[in-house]
């Protein structure tokens, strides 16, 4: 996880410099040094996880296990702000910050997080008044069912320039009993979480997606307007933006366009194999527009996994990019899934 913390903060950098009339977004950019001043403003945090500036200069700053500090501008401070108890397993905790775009006014922040003795993560609104979250303010915008236990949680929260939130949501799926290739086990008597198929590819599920919505002063949320599905198609979620992601960390909105970019934790295969697919790849992924990103079905630019059949050990047939089906019977939306979007 630590090292997307790095990737996701280097993108940051060449958003802030970058135009919107750059044609390639991830070339290499060396901004001027003497336009930047690296200060360290606390060391030693405990898994921290986001960060918000403030307009006064203070810093919001979670930690996974539940705490959220506040580093003091003009003191240097660091001060604990408020403590959220989390499940802070395997991935799960306080995974995600954002403030509203109007929080001098109304003093809202939204966390994602994994509440204890539960199996469900989810996106609440709280009251940031007097340097304190106010816990007893919470209001519950969406609880996303998940696998307790498990891996790839994402939780990045980002608003585009419209006051569209964005939320990153892992795969839920362990990477390590599929060979470490693409975890697509169908068998009814094995754990659920060896299917990335019921997550990732599938239309009526939240995981593995990477969410837009538009909250609501009543602290509900309605659907914006251009999502990868319209509110109301049968067998669908009309929150996802896109989709067919396996652990999409951190992700950035650039203000100028609201391009959506994101770093994605790739599979482990060291090596291809001609019979179950490509090797892991991690990716940095664009998306101008709302789309299917791949996963469990493809990796990289669209490097096709095969269909393959864990009780017999034979692999039928290659994923098609063009054309990609989703049959598993734990799938519980349509099974003819968006063309695949290259990185």
């Amino acid at each position: 996880m630590k090292k997307w913390l790095l990737v996701m903060a280097v993108l940051g950098v060449c958003l802030s410099s970058c135009t919107e009339q750059d044609s390639d977004p991830f070339a290499t950019v060396k901004p001027d040094e003497s336009r930047f001043t690296k200060v360290t403003l606390v060391e030693k945090l405990n898994e921290p996880m986001e960060i918000e500036v403030l307009d006064n200069l203070d810093v919001l700053i979670i930690e996974r296990a539940g705490k959220i500090r506040l580093y003091r501008h003009e003191t240097g401070e660091l001060v604990e702000a408020g403590f959220l108890p989390v499940y802070p397993e395997r991935e799960d905790g306080l995974m995600g910050l954002a403030k509203d775009p109007d929080f001098e006014n109304n003093h809202w922040i939204y966390l994602y997080y994994a509440p204890p003795n539960t199996s469900i993560n989810r996106l609440s609104r709280f009251d940031f008044k007097d340097n304190l979250v106010d816990l007893a303010s919470e209001k519950v915008l969406l609880d996303i069912p998940i696998y307790r236990d498990c891996c790839h949680s994402g939780g990045s929260l980002e608003f585009d320039r419209h006051g569209n939130l964005f939320l990153s949501l892992g795969d839920d799926s362990t990477p390590f009993e599929s060979s470490n290739y693409n975890p697509i086990d169908e068998r009814e008597f094995r754990d659920e979480n060896v299917d990335a198929q019921r997550s990732s590819g599938n239309t009526n599920d939240l995981r593995g997606a990477i969410l837009r919505i538009h909250p609501e002063p009543d602290g509900t949320y309605s659907i914006p307007e251009g999502n990868l599905f319209p509110v109301g198609m049968e067998g669908t979620r009309p929150e996802i933006y896109v989709m067919g992601n396996r652990n999409p960390f951190r992700i950035a909105i650039d203000p100028h366009n609201d391009n959506l970019f994101w770093g994605e934790v790739g599979p482990d295969a060291a090596v291809s194999d001609s019979l179950r697919g490509p090797k892991g790849h991690d990716e940095y992924n664009l998306a101008t527009k709302p789309g299917f990103y791949g996963w469990p079905y493809f990796v990289g630019d669209n490097k096709a996994y095969w269909k393959f059949d864990f009780a017999t050990g034979e692999s039928l047939f290659q994923f098609d990019p063009n054309a990609p089906i989703n049959t598993s019977p734990r799938n519980t939306g349509i099974q003819q899934l968006p063309p695949a979007q290259k990185l």
